[in-house]
């Protein structure tokens, strides 16, 4: 416990460096649940298309996320290691989140002509997606490695991680209340104009809400390690890392699970359930509402159980209430609303306990290595994460388009129904439950963490005194 104590975070810190994931979780949801729709019914483009553009864009992040992560481990600045990728990506993270969202706007028709091209075509979608992602890549990556070094203790990482995400939930909703202020308030709901409201409210926001962090939260020193490992031996050791790849593992089916569930929920709401935009809104905001409220709960049961005991059990109970959604039809609207309160309040267990095991990870890499390559780390995890959140879009928009769902046709089959019902609720549980077997002999638990933090803390101290 006296790491706690001397831990150089406060809460006000906590909630600075929380803070800069807000505004970037405003941008995270509306990619999956209106890009989709507002791509396909609005402007043409086919729904097959669209997930497989959004599914290839990834693709550079192979490329760029470990030199990204490599080089903001390796940069030495006044400013520290993270915070200069962060206000380098910041420029390209707006511009192209504008471009995507507002393809209609007076801005980016003249920057498109300028720079070319014509109408909007998949060759937009694609371009403008992949810089948003690139922006991603170079403000986010650095900004979580940050937050993994904020603090040396196992319960609380879980803490800072749990700032973080729920900043992020309070995006997520943001994301979610935007458009019904638009369709309620002012009578202009729709996907086109949810796009809007949300890119000018993160285009302010966003530098906003960052630069507090980059003021007064500062980086922890890093100690020069007594050998260089170098690149190719690092990523070995990475690889080499069995909880890493087990957790890398699991991420990746978690996320893909989530992201399938995102994707389709407009079109299920819409086409299965019968109900209208505005519903929708209110729906999916009481959704997130529910994730975002249960986070203290999981942060609680973690403390006793652990955090990987703790995810599978989010993933039981997510995996639960999702076998009873292809039952239900528009006449159980009102049952189908509380069984997705249940669902959703899961959701929470599965994003920020993971990311704060993903922390405990890098410690066994310092205690082997001497090196603190938690960008390196990160790279990966993020190209995991956003790989799988495209995956996730890919199968659920193709596999939905295979068996007859057309999101403008005016009413679908019913077996197009079931099928659509289906990969929203059901594989995306059995995908998820992939991760049980692999998180319920994990070996990273508290009491080993804490091991090797005293073992580096000790290793450290005694090298500081040869250098003295």
């Amino acid at each position: 416990m006296d790491q706690v104590k001397d831990s150089p975070i406060g809460k006000l810190r906590m909630a600075l460096y929380g803070l800069v994931n807000l505004p970037t979780s405003i941008v995270g949801l509306p990619i999956s649940l209106y890009i989709p729709a507002f791509y396909s019914q609005n402007l043409g483009l086919s729904l097959a298309a669209v997930g497989a553009l959004i599914a290839l864009s990834r693709i550079s992040d192979v490329v760029t996320d470990p030199l990204i992560g490599v080089a903001s481990d390796k940069l030495r600045s006044r400013f520290g290691r993270r915070k200069p990728w962060m206000v380098l990506g910041m420029p390209l993270k707006v511009l192209s989140l504008w471009m995507l969202f507002v393809p209609d706007s007076e801005f980016a028709v003249n920057l498109w002509h300028a720079l070319g091209g014509e109408n909007i075509t998949n060759l937009y979608l694609f371009i403008w997606i992949s810089l948003l992602y690139l922006g991603f890549t170079i403000v986010d990556l650095p900004y979580r490695a940050w937050g993994a070094e904020l603090s040396p203790d196992y319960d609380e990482r879980s803490r800072v991680t749990g700032w973080r995400e729920a900043f992020g939930y309070g995006g997520t909703l943001m994301s979610l209340v935007i458009p019904l202020l638009l369709a309620v308030v002012l009578s202009r709901p729709g996907t086109a104009n949810a796009l809007l409201g949300v890119a000018i409210v993160v285009v302010i926001m966003m530098p906003t809400l960052t630069l507090p962090a980059l003021l007064w939260v500062k980086e922890i020193p890093v100690r020069k390690p007594p050998t260089k490992v170098s690149w190719k031996r690092g990523l070995k050791i990475v690889v080499a890392n069995g909880p890493y790849v087990r957790l890398v593992i699991c991420l990746f089916f978690l996320v893909t699970a989530i992201s399938m569930t995102a994707s389709l929920s407009f079109f299920f709401v819409q086409s299965v359930m019968g109900q209208g935009f505005e519903t929708y809104t209110y729906f999916i905001l009481a959704y997130y509402l529910s994730s975002a409220f249960c986070i203290p709960i999981w942060f609680i049961i973690s403390k006793h159980l652990g955090k990987h005991r703790t995810v599978v059990l989010g993933i039981a109970w997510l995996s639960l209430w999702s076998a009873f959604i292809p039952l239900m039809g528009p006449d159980q609207f009102g049952l189908f609303f509380v069984v997705m309160l249940l669902k959703g309040s899961a959701i929470g267990a599965l994003v920020f306990l993971p990311a704060s095991m993903a922390a405990d990870v890098v410690d066994l890499d310092t205690l082997r290595t001497g090196e603190q390559r938690t960008g390196l780390y990160f790279s990966l995890w993020g190209m995991v994460n956003k790989g799988g959140a495209a995956i996730g879009v890919f199968l659920a928009t193709n596999l939905a388009a295979y068996y007859g769902f057309d999101p403008s046709a005016a009413e679908n089959t019913e077996s197009a129904k079931f099928a659509l019902a289906c990969l929203y609720s059901v594989i995306p549980a059995l995908l998820a439950c992939v991760a049980l077997t692999l998180l319920w002999r994990y070996p990273l638990t508290r009491e080993r963490q804490h091991r090797m933090r005293a073992h580096i803390e000790r290793r450290d101290a005694r090298r500081q005194a040869q250098i003295s």
